[in-house]
């Protein structure tokens, strides 16, 4: 179903897929090619009704992902300092991370060693966070004269870990390690490295025997939720959740 040659998609059992970054002698960073490649596939999810969890994984022992890599995306002298050339990729980056987030589908990201930039920032859109114990999440923007704020981390980030840590994290580029990970609750599970993709794979089979509309509609509700200010409006939109879920298994029923 899925063909690539940047990235790999695999689908092991029904409902799950698998995308891995393939790139680990670049520590898994983001060339024009894997950018596209993964561009076109998150596209492609909105209208797979097949897979109900995709679990996001890179390739090596040394990096989940480190996003952009900046030579192979501007390639030409000056590209980088490129006002147009640097703002179209940002807008292509912004629909990659929306894709995300917003994708029907349960996103789990497994992450190892460097999650960096980009990276770092797929963990924040994905739905559930599983870590190695070598995990290295950092944003390391004003390092290289750029700001803190990218792919909507200065929107994810606070909302996930509070904002004076993030703001810590943030502005000083450090680190954040799989202890400090795993006390904010920013990750759910920590595991060693060989371990990692089988606990991604038993998470993502609890997810899958699950309906669809059951899933679709909880993560569509979590999402409505980061913009839900007070306890009355919460209930009414998962009280019309609810309703929806019903009516969709009545009539998933009656076609059995």
């Amino acid at each position: 179903m899925y063909g690539y040659k940047h990235i790999r998609v695999e689908l092991p059992e029904p409902g799950i897929a698998v995308m891995s970054f393939i790139r680990p002698e670049k520590l898994n960073s983001w060339s024009r090619e894997v950018f596209d490649d993964m561009l076109h596939f998150f596209r492609a999810l909105k209208t797979d009704d097949e897979t109900k969890v995709l679990i996001i994984r890179g390739e090596g022992e040394r990096a989940f992902c480190t996003g952009a890599d900046f030579m192979s995306l501007f390639p030409g002298e000056g590209d980088r300092d490129s006002v147009h050339k640097s703002y179209d990729f940002q807008e292509e980056l912004r629909e990659l991370v929306v894709l995300v987030h917003e994708a029907k589908q349960v996103v789990i990201t497994a992450a190892h060693g460097y999650a960096v930039g980009g990276g770092f920032f797929l963990t924040m859109a994905s739905d559930i966070r599983l870590i190695a114990d070598d995990v290295k999440f950092s944003c390391p923007l004003l390092k290289m004269s750029m700001s803190c704020g990218d792919l909507g981390c200065a929107y994810m980030l606070p909302r996930l870990i509070g904002d004076g840590v993030a703001r810590d994290i943030l502005l000083t580029g450090r680190y954040m390690l799989a202890p400090e990970a795993m006390s904010l609750g920013y990750a759910s599970g920590c595991y060693p490295l060989p371990e990692l993709d089988n606990a991604a794979m038993e998470k993502a089979r609890v997810l899958a025997g699950y309906t669809s509309e059951a899933l679709q509609y909880s993560k569509q509700l979590l999402n409505l939720m980061e913009s839900v200010n007070d306890i009355d409006t919460a209930i009414k939109i998962e009280n019309r959740n609810q309703q929806l879920v019903k009516a969709f298994n009545r009539e998933n029923r009656s076609k059995q």
